[in-house]
């Protein structure tokens, strides 16, 4: 909202010289200038030998309230502090400005600006009723019914807009961020086409535009529109963000992070802007700087798991075992619904052995999809690792008694739950078409020989397994570290 007030200064700057304020954005009517009689000779003379003897003005005149410096004491106090510092400055405004148009209108904006909606709206209400047709305090109202959350009213003016002029900008940037919400990412696109026909320079109409293009891949009508967005302002840091994203869309990874470094100088406290960042540094394989970037934004919004997620990866990534499973288990606190940590945390507590937390996590991990053989077996295995046979037969017989006794992977969680290689695993496995699950069934083929002392047999299946150079399931991994350690002769 803080943008919304700057454009309002921008459009002011100027202006006070003919004491208009909103004259480049409102539609009020203003008085005709009264044409003055043309002077005599005589009366130049006059006049210049009066402004000779002109005297000093009085201290009243110096003191005359000015509302160029009003506005420019306000635009002070926003570089400065807040809007609400700027609100203060109205405890001094003189009585015969206290309905200003121009005045008023801006208290609103920066009461909006301040989140005190209900004070702008008393005084927007005010100014609706004197002033039934003007766009500004449409505008202004459709703002705050949106930022209260109230749809209907705000339609209702967004309406009013449109009929009184179709191209509106403001109103049709107004209905291309709502279809921005759902995603009808075309539609936004058609409606910032149309404040654009009406405002070919409007800023955020621009920004839109090339923010929607990138999302429909229309990458050069996208790049094109970014830039002309920087050319009318070098200090926008939305454009370079969509920029950075643009040109990681297209594997250009290093002007992807020089377009981003843009972004961040202008704008050092955006959290997506440190994640993006730390990818665009991910890729071009500086590990140790996107660790700080991604470290920046969870410092920043530290109860949010996104920045979690990022870092723990790279952590993961990096065999920084420790770092990355303190990382999965605050993502799972802020957001108990993202499985996928459990998963690695089953993972990197299976590295290191802790068959209770492994199994816990993969426990959790079933609870999201039920139909993943894989973790039956982990968890039954872990069972056994504990040293708690009942529990895993009881658990592997619960999870057989729902499974086509037919298929291959009802084969393998019977011989986990018999303690047997007796059944006719190999020729199954081997008649699979499927890569990925031949992979997978390798690998608990290897796990069966491993957990009853099957050593030599069990390498073998491992290295079947890492030999497929496709890691498309976790199990991968494992077999990786398994093969590690027969090659460390561990």
């Amino acid at each position: 909202m803080k943008k919304f007030i700057n454009v309002l200064f921008v459009c002011m700057a100027g202006t006070f010289i003919c004491c208009s304020l909103f004259s480049c954005v409102s539609t009020k009517t203003e008085k005709p200038v009264e044409e003055q009689p043309a002077t005599t000779p005589v009366e130049e003379k006059k006049s210049e030998e009066t402004s000779v003897k002109k005297e000093e003005p009085k201290k009243e005149d110096k003191d005359e309230f000015s509302k160029s410096g009003f506005v420019e004491e306000l635009q002070q106090a926003l570089r400065t502090g807040t809007a609400e510092d700027a609100l203060k400055l109205y405890d001094k405004l003189p009585e015969k400005y206290a309905e200003d148009f121009d005045l008023l209108f801006l208290k609103a904006s920066l009461f909006v600006s301040a989140g005190r909606y209900n004070d702008a709206k008393v005084i927007c209400d005010s100014l609706s009723e004197k002033y039934p047709d003007n766009t500004d305090v449409m505008q202004l109202a459709a703002v705050i019914a949106k930022a209260t959350g109230n749809t209907a009213e705000k339609n209702a003016q967004i309406n009013a807009l449109l009929e009184k002029d179709p191209k509106n900008a403001e109103a049709n940037i107004s209905l291309a961020e709502d279809a921005l919400l759902n995603r009808s990412y075309k539609k936004a696109k058609q409606f910032y086409l149309k404040a654009l026909s009406g405002d070919p320079t409007n800023e955020t109409a621009l920004l839109g535009y090339g923010e929607t293009c990138y999302y429909t891949e229309d990458d050069e009508a996208s790049k094109s529109t970014l830039q002309k967005v920087i050319a009318q302002d070098p200090y926008n840091d939305e454009a370079y963000y969509y920029l950075a994203k643009l040109e990681a869309a297209n594997s250009r990874y290093k002007v992807a992070a020089d377009n981003i470094e843009k972004a961040i100088a202008i704008d050092g406290e955006n959290y997506n802007y440190f994640l993006d960042y730390g990818m665009y540094l991910r890729y071009l394989g500086k590990f140790a700087d996107a660790e700080v970037a991604w470290t920046k934004a969870v410092e920043m919004e530290p109860d949010y798991f996104l920045g979690y997620v990022y870092r723990a990866g790279l952590y993961d990534e990096e065999n920084k075992f420790t770092e990355a499973l303190a990382d999965y288990k605050t993502i799972i606190k802020l957001n108990p619904d993202y499985y996928l940590a459990y998963e690695s945390i089953g993972i990197l507590a299976f590295h290191d052995k802790d068959w209770s937390e492994a199994r816990k996590a993969f426990m959790k991990c079933r609870e999201f999809n039920v139909d993943n053989i894989s973790y039956p077996l982990m968890i039954t295995y872990c069972y056994y690792m504990e040293g708690d046979k009942v529990n895993a037969k009881k658990y592997s017989d619960s999870v057989l008694r729902t499974m086509d006794r037919n298929s291959v992977e009802y084969t393998m969680l019977r011989s986990f739950h018999d303690e047997t290689d007796k059944l006719p695993l190999l020729q199954k496995i081997s008649s699979i078409d499927n890569s990925t699950k031949r992979g997978k069934m390798y690998f608990y083929l290897g796990l069966l020989y491993d957990m009853f002392g099957g050593t030599e047999f069990a390498n073998e299946y491992y290295l079947k397994v890492v030999n497929m150079n496709s890691p498309m399931f976790f199990e991968y991994r494992i077999a990786e570290w398994k093969v590690g350690k027969v090659n460390n002769g561990n």
